[in-house]
């Protein structure tokens, strides 16, 4: 579980592995139905629909019905998920820094090159003919 409140923010929720994993994914993708999202997560939909339930009880996810379509359920980020995506985001950004700080400008500049090749390579659909 993921709880880490500071005095000056407000408390993070606590999460389970599938729920910051959710999270993430949503935050990726935005709005999404259900079964995009429990496909995504390659989860079966009763999953994905339990995990969604515990993020709208953490007022992190909303959940909607399609207007065209009534059946279909679309779940997205609230804005109080999206407060805290960015403070996560902030967050990771100060310590990227912080690895960095200690390297010299052209060990900066080889690191984030291949970290910029793992990242390339790392993604679901690069393509097999890419890789050298």
């Amino acid at each position: 579980m993921l709880t880490r409140p500071s005095s000056e923010e407000e408390p993070v929720p606590e999460m389970s592995r599938e729920e910051m994993r959710t999270f993430a994914v949503l935050g990726a993708y935005g709005r999404v139905t259900m079964t995009s999202l429990a496909d995504r997560l390659n989860i079966p939909l009763s999953t994905a629909t339990h995990t969604i339930d515990r993020l709208v009880g953490k007022s992190l996810v909303i959940r909607t019905r399609s207007e065209e379509d009534r059946r279909i359920v679309l779940v997205e980020v609230s804005d109080l998920g999206q407060k805290l995506r960015a403070s996560f985001g902030a967050k990771k950004l100060v310590m990227a820094r912080s690895w960095l700080e200690p390297l010299s400008p052209g060990e900066r500049e080889i690191f984030l090159e291949l970290m910029a090749k793992i990242t390339e390579r790392a993604k679901p659909n690069a393509e097999a003919g890419n890789r050298s």
